[in-house]
């Protein structure tokens, strides 16, 4: 039997199926980015979930699945920020050390990016010293979860005979004082990072004599 008009193309049009939906965890990161921005513009306390939703492009009960309060959306957001300081986990195994630092580090960002990513933790250090509930959350998500990865991965490249260390934790804290300073989230609301106008440069040599220091000697 014969298609009738239009069947035969309404049949294939049936056939193509539904639009695929953005997975829950791409949908969450838009989420996350989408807080990003709005909590660079309005900061924290005038941040609704109603301005996430809009931003992101959903609705409001979406936001709240993934996230069920604002204090939730500002932990992802350090979660997203760590991400952009410290990239690991990561496959550096087969890099020399130095150049593995330098790619953990990020320390070739350009200068666009760079200027985001101090931006957000300019935001991030006022937003939790101004919330005392948000400061906790920060240094979680932020620098003591950062700690934890760069250690883990210490320790992986020691049992792999690449590098000698007594102690990757305490490693791991030298080399996070190196790149962000020991003070330099204390100091003031915007970070001062070590290093000055060539950074870089700076941390390149520190890594390379960081590296040379933990480098196995022959017998």
């Amino acid at each position: 039997m014969r298609a009738g008009p239009g069947q035969g193309h309404l049949s294939t049009r049936r056939r193509r199926g539904r639009p695929k939906v953005a997975s829950d965890a791409a949908q969450k990161e838009a989420v996350t980015r989408a807080a990003w921005t709005c909590l660079l513009e309005r900061g924290y306390a005038r941040t609704t979930m109603g301005d996430v939703a809009a931003a992101a492009q959903m609705s409001l009960s979406t936001i709240y699945r993934f996230f069920p309060g604002k204090t939730d959306l500002f932990s992802a957001v350090v979660a997203l920020h760590r991400q952009s300081m410290l990239a690991l986990p990561g496959d550096y195994d087969d890099m020399p050390l130095e150049e593995a630092l330098g790619r953990i580090f990020q320390i070739d960002l350009d200068q666009e990016a760079t200027r985001q990513r101090d931006a957000l933790m300019t935001m991030l250090l006022v937003e939790s010293r101004q919330f005392p509930e948000l400061s906790t959350v920060f240094h979680t998500e932020g620098p003591q979860h950062a700690h934890r990865l760069l250690a883990a991965w210490l320790e992986r490249q020691k049992a792999r005979g690449r590098l000698v260390v007594p102690d990757a934790d305490v490693a791991a804290r030298m080399l996070m004082d190196v790149v962000f300073g020991a003070m330099s989230l204390k100091a003031t609301d915007a970070p001062q990072w070590p290093g000055g106008d060539d950074r870089p440069a700076y941390l390149r040599r520190c890594f390379a004599m960081m590296a040379e220091g933990m480098r196995p000697r022959e017998v």
